[in-house]
């Protein structure tokens, strides 16, 4: 299995979501340029066995991050949103700040 990231579809799923929103889900601010998969790639086949569906629209959202080779900092708090949350789940944990 490959990674999903790597496909066709998700390019055009992630250059679709930015053309109408960048701003970044994790900070808040604008300027995202990459796609963060809401439930976490790692998670996804842990829920459904597979990664069929990973990149439907519904599960990316916009966030700061690397793209390729491309740094995409957030231009108003400097961070790399998507790397600083990794395959962490968006639902807040005790012991992490809150995404």
């Amino acid at each position: 299995m490959g990674d999903p990231r790597d496909g066709r579809a998700y390019k055009a799923a992630v250059h679709a979501m930015l053309t109408v929103n960048d701003l970044c889900h994790l900070c808040g601010h604008h300027g995202a340029r990459t796609g963060d998969h809401i439930t976490s790639i790692k998670d996804w086949i842990a829920m459904y066995g597979t990664v069929d569906g990973v990149n439907n629209p519904g599960n990316l959202a916009p966030a700061h991050g690397t793209r390729g080779r491309i740094m995409n900092r957030c231009h108003t708090c400097g961070l790399l949103c998507n790397q600083s949350r990794g395959a962490r789940s968006l639902a807040p944990s005790p012991r992490s700040r809150d995404w």
